[in-house]
């Protein structure tokens, strides 16, 4: 500083000659102490006398004139810039330049330094009670605690910004501080900075009345499939003893439009008339903006130092009729900083007035602290829409620019299915049909996801989807590894069934339990029958912005490579289990297969995705990709995998695809020539599967004669279990004809090669069917006999023959037949 020829110190030094042109800034420092020759007059600026040897400063009124005087009376700070000042010559004592104090000598005092650099002020002075109100930036904070700055002064100084709450510690552009037009005024001790202009900061901005009202959203007249809730929430605020209403969920939900129409029923009116508040909470950001806000809407008024919370409180107290405030949006002062405490301290305070019932709208799973909430919908908040009132919103907001037919009727059942019932979904997708054809809408949901979920405005909350999304990710503060847990969360369409048991499996040593419990808090995921869900629109956002990295996706194969191997041998057991993990199974594998990154055996994958019918859709769709993708598969491989995927083919009732499939392999064989054992057996699953897409399609002979042709090669590869299977399928086909001889032949010789290969599941089928043909022929005694023999059979092994066999129109198979498909 003693550098620039436009400071000045307190130490004598010689005049400096004035520039030819002036800048705008103009430093004026002052040392006031011992070695200065000016004191503080206490008495005049209505201190108090301090301890000798210290000064004290209660309250400043302080301005310079040109000259370098301080004027600690004026009230309004005008320090020229079209004219320097003369440096002052302080090594004379002059009453222009001389405080007294009202002790018989000066009185030391810390270095007071106004300076106007680029609109910048700072003040050094030991006083601990000067603080300063502004709306504007550019305040650099120098310290906690006293020190001596530099100033030619052996004093420690404190700047005047000690006291200055939230700003301790940190430097602001000065650009913006433009303080010539300022007003420093003196309020119940305090030094108050007030900027002459209009411009205040983000985090000093003043919320007016008016700002309350614009930003509270009328009563939504498109509003479906809300009635009960409506209904259970009037019937909370109405009764006598229940007061608070806990209106929870997911962004986009329809929280705040539940709330206005619980506020806007005749029993609520009655109850409440005008005495209904609402207050949009992201106005606010912490409890002494909440009062500031509930003092707006009240219509109150604040008398000079009255305290806020009292002034709310008294009112409260002495209110003459029930009163109804609505906190909407609540987690946005709930989540902000470290302002939890005393806002869930106001909300307690307020909750315990006998007038006062409450409605609060958040995103969470819980209402905030510790009142007794009465919440609507599920334990995971209000639910989406069911799909009839979600298609009546659809088609409302739509207007009448929709062109209904039979084919839109399905466009937007689908389009609504995928979007699962999310009501602002919704409303953003149904906006579009204004302007473009529904089956365009559609094609850009396939392509875009919620991009295509907002409106053409500034992004916020009720407009955007995904604005909706990313508000609860900073909200919450989601960052770190739960973010990681929300984009591997998001890239699983099943969510994590059963996660208790399978969340440290599938992200082993993690720990993610405060993981889970903070997206529970936010509403982004939600648990639904012991699984975490994830909605889809979250999910699409998500996986678009924060995509999941590979090693999480090695990870879940592996999880589900090793959940395939470990499913039950009994197929009624082990469906239900794998049901519910299918569409995961399918996108894991798929992106594996696709990017050839695969850490597990798919083939193996795939050998237990054959046991399943219900799921031969997912079935074909790998199987087809690892054909095509797996440069490394094996010959057997490929064509055990042909086969199986002939197999599902005809479950899904794609006859002619089915057979093209088997005819691929079976055209690579030479019947009539030499094969080995196991080209044989090979030949013999083509015509074992030839003849169930014959006789699904009532083509009994060509059925009949695939089955011979099967049993001969089975035959000759010596896979007994193979052509016993084929056999009692034959005698099936008899049964069917009523040639009963020629099906009970067939029934008795296949029941004999199960029994000698100990397949006494195959054993206790042929009795069965033994015992059908018996009792259809009258003969009873021996048809009890071979009935009773099979039960026998079955409850020791089970009845996993007769169920698993039982495909489509298929009559009951062998259990052995499985492993030759």
């Amino acid at each position: 500083m003693a550098s620039d020829p436009y400071i000045m110190q307190a130490n004598p030094i010689a005049p400096v000659p004035t520039p030819a042109s002036l800048p705008d800034t103009c430093n004026y420092n002052y040392a006031i102490g011992p070695d200065s020759g000016y004191g503080v007059d206490m008495a005049a600026i209505g201190g108090n006398a301090p301890a000798a040897g210290v000064a004290s400063i209660e309250s400043v009124r302080t301005t310079a004139d040109a000259g370098g005087n301080m004027d600690m009376h004026t009230e309004n700070l005008n320090i020229p810039n079209n004219v320097p000042p003369p440096p002052p010559i302080l090594t004379v004592l002059t009453t222009s330049n001389t405080v007294t104090s009202p002790f018989d000598s000066p009185e030391p005092a810390s270095a007071v330094s106004i300076s106007q650099a680029y609109g910048a002020i700072c003040m050094l002075t030991t006083a601990f009670s000067i603080y300063i109100v502004t709306g504007t930036q550019g305040f650099s904070v120098l310290g906690d605690s006293p020190s001596n700055v530099g100033m030619g002064q052996s004093n420690a100084s404190l700047s005047l910004f000690e006291n200055l709450r939230g700003w301790k510690g940190r430097s602001m552009d000065a650009q913006n501080n433009d303080f010539r037009n300022a007003q420093i005024t003196n309020v119940a001790g305090n030094l108050n900075i007030i900027k002459g202009d209009s411009g205040l900061s983000p985090d000093t901005k003043k919320i007016t009345a008016d700002m309350i009202a614009s930003a509270t959203p009328a009563v939504p007249i498109v509003f479906k499939g809300r009635e009960d809730l409506v209904e259970q929430g009037v019937a909370i605020l109405c009764q006598q003893a229940l007061r608070f209403l806990a209106i929870l969920g997911a962004g986009g939900m329809g929280k705040t439009s539940l709330a206005l129409h619980i506020m806007d029923s005749d029993l609520v009116w009655n109850k409440f008339g005008e005495r209904c508040y609402f207050i949009p909470c992201e106005l606010f950001e912490d409890a002494e903006s909440l009062v500031q806000g509930l003092i707006h809407v009240m219509e109150l008024t604040i008398q000079e130092n009255q305290s806020k919370q009292k002034l709310l409180f008294n009112h409260l107290q002495s209110a003459h009729g029930d009163l109804l405030i609505v906190f909407d949006n609540f987690e946005t002062p709930w989540n902000h900083g470290n302002s939890r405490i005393a806002v869930k301290n106001l909300l307690e305070k307020t909750a315990k007035f006998g007038k006062v019932s409450l409605i609060v709208t958040m995103r969470g799973p819980d209402g905030p602290g510790d009142v007794p909430w009465e919440r609507l919908g599920d334990q995971s908040g209000i639910p989406t829409l069911s799909p009839v009132p979600a298609k009546e919103a659809f088609k409302a907001f739509a207007g009448n620019k929709l062109q209904i037919s039979d084919d839109s009727e399905s466009q937007i059942d689908s389009l609504l299915y995928e979007l699962e019932y999310v009501p602002l979904a919704i409303r953003l997708s149904a906006q579009h049909v204004k302007r473009v054809p529904l089956k365009t809408l559609i094609k850009m949901w396939k392509k875009d996801k919620t991009s295509i979920l907002t409106e053409q405005t500034e992004p916020g909350r009720l407009t955007s989807v995904s604005f909706s999304i990313d508000l609860s990710i900073k909200i919450f503060r989601i960052k770190g590894r739960t973010l990681q847990f929300l984009s591997t969360l998001s890239f699983l369409p099943d969510g994590i069934p059963f996660w208790v048991e399978h969340l440290d499996q599938m992200f082993p040593g993690e720990g993610l339990s405060v993981n889970v419990s903070t997206l529970l808090e936010s509403s982004l995921i939600y648990d639904q029958n012991e699984g975490l869900k994830i909605l889809a629109p979250v999910r699409g956002h998500v996986h678009s912005k924060y995509p999941i990295e590979q090693v999480d996706v090695d990870q879940l194969e592996m999880f589900y490579a090793q959940f395939l191997e470990n499913l039950p041998d009994n197929d009624m057991e082990a469906q239900p289990a794998l049901q519910i993990h299918i569409n995961n199974i399918e996108k894991i594998f798929k992106t594996q297969i696709i990017n050839g990154y695969s850490k597990t055996s798919c083939i193996c994958a795939m050998n237990t995705l054959g046991r399943f019918s219900a799921i031969s859709s997912v079935f074909i769709s790998l199987i087809t990709l690892l054909l095509k993708n797996d440069q490394n598969i094996t010959k057997a491989d490929e064509i055990n995998l042909k086969l199986k995927k002939g197999s599902a083919l005809r479950w899904e009732g794609r006859f002619q695809d089915a057979k093209d499939q088997v005819m691929t392999v079976k055209d690579c064989f030479n019947e009539e020539g030499y094969i080995s054992q196991s080209e044989a057996n090979i030949l013999g699953r083509c015509f074992d599967l030839l003849q169930y897409i014959y006789y699904a399609q009532a083509q009994y002979e060509k059925a009949i004669n695939m089955s011979l042709q099967a049993q001969r090669f089975f035959k000759q590869s010596k896979n007994q279990w193979a052509q016993a299977d084929s056999m009692s399928w034959l005698g099936e086909i008899y049964s069917s004809q009523a040639r009963y001889k020629e099906g009970s032949e067939l029934f008795s010789e296949a029941q004999q090669l199960f029994r000698q290969n100990g397949n006494e599941l195959g054993v206790a089928g042929c009795l069965k069917r033994l015992g059908d043909i018996y009792r259809m022929q009258g003969r009873n005694d021996e048809a009890f006999k071979m009935l009773s023999d099979a039960l026998k059979q079955f409850q020791t092994f089970g009845r996993q023959m007769s169920e698993t066999r039982s495909r489509n129109s298929e009559p009951p198979r062998s259990h052995q037949s499985q492993g030759n498909r």
